[in-house]
């Protein structure tokens, strides 16, 4: 018999509500939520390839030490040992953690990873925000002193929104999540609001807005700045927000940046930037703006985000009715700075790296392998292989380890060469909350229990990271024998000290529990004397330095990042079975490359060359090549370095911007 489960998806942190059908245990098909607050009955490709996905025959069903299935008891205990001998010859920060995008929506398994590498004594910490969003972080610190405060737009203001280098039709936002992203895009525009799209690619988002600048890659920087100076020389005053010290320093900072030098770097009409700075002195107090990884992944992606920053203060429409809100959370509270922060050494094998929010820059991680720093990795929920830069290096090192422990819910080639494998529990298989608070158009909080419950030998990663802190004999949740806890009892623990509670969030379920939205806050609570920290020294030097994009079109082509609806990066969740990413050009461009649709064609940079697909587009601007993000042997990060183009401050490869060339497989 069919029965209907409600939960919410996991997949981003959009966390759509969802409906599951399910007969004798069995995943048979995932639908909307119609009842669900805020995704109202929407859900995309990616949960709706839900059913597909968790019964993949490339589930991982049993641990596996040294390629070959064993107990959970002999798997622990080895890990432990193996663990406890490392941390005996290297010290505990030879032991690494990767936290990935596929453990960034479990919640008690983010929580964990968290507390184990306290327990454990290990500072050694990287994530995949260094491989996408580092530039968030960075610009949230310098402004405001916390790398997660993050500004929110509400869809049901009318307003103007920015959206630069992002397309949450299909990635559901980024900084901001958008569940239902088309008819929030449309009622938007329906109650009054405007929307620009700036991207060189006609995307699905551009499609919904009232106006796409198709600027040229790297130029978002050029084109911020005029705004910024623009809007000031109209006469507005931010010293009421801004020290006026900070203001001056602003003011001469961006001097140099008319829309005329806009549009040049843009390659656009000055016309068309005089409309869009109408549109945002029109709407002071009501802008909203967000940017993806077009910008985050560039050359100069953290001054985009401080440019964004600046912008929104500048205009008067951060933290305050009408613009973009921070939400307070109700498990992840933002806490008020206490005296100047103590930075944590970065990699010793990249001394020239900061940490990025405490962590360690991914593309420092197979140095550290190489030196020795590193002898042991966990990588929970991802595949660095097809995220970091150089992969056939990082393979090399990867097997150098004594010890690789991969945490997954899903064969890979990573598994393939790992030391120990431990099978995970699937989204429908766990209980969960709903954590991204900081980016969620919610002010609130929804829980699920399991859909169905755990086949095989299948664990929580709570689970699985407390067995291992018990054999090492280090406090793991004040020494609480973890086999004595289920999902919820774990889950309980992070609600313990919040208002709410967790008898309210479990009742409440996948429909949720809202608190109250609060402006103003930030500025009364966070900000020293409440004024935002508008002009970093460092910023303003990089301005300073800032070289905007080649406008020569016999220079090459410009790579830019895409996602796909049916793809997590390198997660297929609908749909059939890819080989290679797809490549977007321009008709004019093809016919340049004599390249045809469907041709097989090497993209190839300074660094290294991918095998894709090309797909001709006249959505894509010329001169601009779109491929997706990470797939397996064919990832992006091939055409990348882990050394050349790192952004010295946000620690990020160059992975957008880059100039590439093309060669169909006939030649």
């Amino acid at each position: 018999m069919e029965t209907q489960r409600l939960s919410f998806c996991r997949i981003c942190a959009a966390a759509c509500g969802i409906s599951v059908t399910v007969e004798d245990e069995r995943i048979v098909r995932v639908r909307g939520d119609i009842d669900h607050p805020y995704s109202r009955g929407y859900v995309c490709a990616k949960a709706r390839g839900l059913p597909e996905w968790h019964h993949s025959a490339a589930r991982l069903d049993r641990p596996r030490m040294l390629g070959h299935e064993v107990t959970w008891d002999v798997l622990l205990e080895d890990l432990a040992g193996r663990l406890r001998s490392t941390i005996d010859n290297g010290g505990a920060n030879s032991i690494a953690l990767y936290l990935a995008t596929g453990l960034a929506y479990d919640s008690g398994g983010q929580v964990a990873a968290g507390m184990w590498m306290q327990a454990v004594g290990s500072s050694s910490f990287y994530t995949a925000a260094t491989v996408d969003n580092a530039p968030v972080l960075v610009a949230a610190e310098l402004l405001t002193g916390n790398p997660m405060l993050n500004p929110v737009w509400d869809p049901d203001v009318p307003g103007l929104v920015l959206l630069i280098g992002t397309n949450p039709v299909v990635s559901h936002g980024y900084g901001t999540t958008l569940p239902d992203p088309v008819r929030r895009l449309r009622d938007h525009r329906a109650a009054g609001g405007r929307i620009w799209v700036i991207d060189p690619r006609r995307s699905e988002s551009a499609a919904l807005a009232d106006e796409h600048l198709a600027v040229r890659p790297g130029s978002d920087v050029a084109l911020l700045a005029a705004l910024v100076r623009s809007v000031l020389d109209d006469g507005i005053d931010p010293t009421e927000l801004c020290d006026p010290a900070d203001v001056a320093a602003l003011r001469a900072a961006v001097e140099p940046f008319t829309l005329e030098r806009a549009a040049v770097a843009a390659g656009i009409e000055v016309e068309r930037l005089d409309q869009l700075l109408d549109d945002v002195l029109a709407h002071r107090g009501r802008l909203a703006m967000f940017c993806g990884t077009g910008t985050t992944m560039s050359t100069d992606g953290v001054l985009t985000e401080w440019l964004r920053w600046v912008l929104l203060v500048i205009t008067g429409s951060l933290d305050r009715p009408g613009g973009m809100r921070f939400n307070r959370g109700i498990v992840n509270r933002p806490r008020p700075p206490r005296g100047a922060p103590v930075a944590a050494p970065g990699p010793r094998s990249r001394p020239e790296l900061p940490r990025v929010a405490g962590q360690i820059p991914a593309v420092a991680l197979v140095d550290e392998i190489e030196a020795g720093h590193v002898r042991a990795l966990i990588v929970t929920g991802g595949n660095p292989i097809t995220a970091f830069p150089e992969p056939d290096r990082l393979r090399t090192a990867l097997r150098s380890l004594e010890v690789l422990a991969v945490v997954d819910v899903m064969d890979s080639e990573l598994v393939e060469i790992a030391t120990h494998v431990m099978p995970a529990t699937g989204q429908l298989e766990r209980a969960d909350l709903s954590l991204a608070e900081h980016v969620s158009i919610r002010s609130g909080i929804q829980a699920t229990t399991a859909v169905v419950g755990p086949v095989a030998d299948r664990r929580p990663v709570w689970w699985m990271l407390g067995g291992i802190a018990g054999r090492l004999g280090v406090s793991f949740m004040g020494g609480v024998d973890v086999d004595l806890l289920d999902d919820r009892s774990f889950l309980g623990g992070i609600l313990g000290h919040t208002e709410v509670g967790a008898a309210a969030v479990f009742a409440a379920g996948p429909h949720g529990v809202d608190v109250p939205i609060e402006f103003g806050w930030v500025r009364e609570t966070m900000l020293p004397g409440g004024h935002w920290q508008i002009a970093p020294g460092i910023m303003l030097e990089r301005l300073a330095q800032h070289v905007a994009p080649h406008t020569d079109p016999a220079a090459g082509l410009v790579l830019i990042p895409r996602r796909e609806m049916a793809w997590s990066n390198s997660v297929r969740f609908a749909g059939p079975p890819t080989r290679l990413p797809t490549m977007r050009l321009h008709p004019d461009d093809a016919a340049a490359a004599a390249i045809h649709h469907g041709d097989t064609v090497a993209v190839s940079s300074e660094h290294g060359s991918i095998t894709a697909v090309a797909e001709i587009d006249e959505n894509v601007r010329t001169g601009v090549v779109s491929v997706t993000h990470a797939r397996g042997i064919n990832s992006p990060g091939l055409l990348t370095s882990s050394h050349i183009d790192v952004d010295p401050l946000t620690t990020m490869p160059r992975a957008s911007g880059l100039l590439v060339t093309l060669r169909t497989a006939a030649n």
